[in-house]
């Protein structure tokens, strides 16, 4: 089978191995455009390219799909199927009609729940004990077409949505490779989704990792898995940014009366929510480097009693 790739970032490596090591024949791999990233602007280039030409592929990076010089160069590679794994942009019609097959997407959710660009983000942050991951066949919808397979696995408690999603996707890359026989056989029958159960994410912002201590300390623990690597989670003190980098949770049961509050208690740096404290392991105040929260408190003493934002 002629398959053609389209993935962006480091966890969509293990799916592009698997066709690479594949007995398919893997006619083009598409990710994209460099991008510039960190303090110097240089430009970056997406994980799947640095994997992909270090193994001397060919990468198409074209700036959009809907160019129809590049709908001709994928109708001329004539793909039997599109396997896509992250791609970071949606699939236009056009597109979905040129291979045979039509195109597969692997969807780091249970779906119908959390369609859209962030769900194992949103389920760390609603408190869910599972997920799993969905092979579906891209439609012209949001994440909304028929299910090809699903597994279900258990949140670890400790794992970042990071950690999380390269476990889907790796789990993903082994079901895309087992159900692809059962494409050429003709023995798969996709089961449309049930919309009574349709839940949707919405993109993450930086923002959203601003910490409310209006909320209690088990949801910013939450938050601090959900949002990492990126965004992270922040407050701020005397109008700077202050990211925190770890925390650990602090009698999550006791009521408080003043959420925010900074205090030193057994050596630790404890800041009170509604409901819960938090330990303040270490941070980093925007414009320094990360520190540890004591050595934080050696250096600004006047953070201890403080009332963050």
């Amino acid at each position: 089978m002629r398959i053609l790739f389209m993935g962006s970032p480091k966890f969509s490596i293990p799916v592009l191995k698997n066709l690479i090591d594949s007995q398919h024949d893997l006619v083009a791999i598409y990710t994209k455009s460099d991008k510039p990233a960190g303090r110097g602007n240089k430009m970056s280039s997406p994980a799947i390219k640095l994997f992909a030409e270090n193994l001397d592929f060919k990468v198409h990076q074209p700036s959009s799909l809907k160019d129809p010089k590049v709908q001709e160069e994928v109708s001329q590679l004539n793909p039997d199927l599109i396997v896509v794994a992250a791609y970071g942009k949606l699939i236009p019609k056009e597109l979905l009609l040129i291979p045979r097959y039509g195109c597969w997407n692997l969807h780091p959710s249970l779906l119908p729940e959390y369609r859209g660009p962030s769900p194992v983000v949103s389920a760390i942050l609603d408190g869910k004990i599972t997920t799993g991951v969905t092979l579906m066949q891209i439609d012209e919808g949001l994440d909304t077409g028929p299910i090809i397979s699903q597994e279900k696995i258990e949140i670890d408690m400790n794992d970042s949505a990071g950690e999380c999603t390269e476990k889907l996707f790796a789990i993903g890359a082994k079901m895309l490779i087992k159900n692809l026989p059962n494409l050429i056989n003709g023995n798969l029958v996709p089961e449309p989704q049930r919309e009574a159960l349709v839940t949707t994410t919405k993109l993450v912002k930086k923002s959203d990792g601003l910490i409310n201590w209006n909320t209690t300390a088990e949801h910013i623990i939450r938050m601090d898995r959900a949002y990492r690597p990126w965004p992270g989670i922040y407050t701020i003190w005397k109008n700077k940014i202050i990211k925190i980098l770890e925390v650990k949770p602090y009698r999550l049961d006791q009521m408080y009366e003043s959420p925010g509050k900074v205090e030193k208690i057994n050596g630790n740096l404890i800041v009170k929510t509604t409901k819960g404290a938090l330990i303040l392991c270490k941070l980093q105040l925007e414009g320094k480097r990360e520190v540890s929260s004591i050595d934080f408190a050696s250096g600004y003493p006047d953070f201890i009693n403080s009332k963050l934002e």
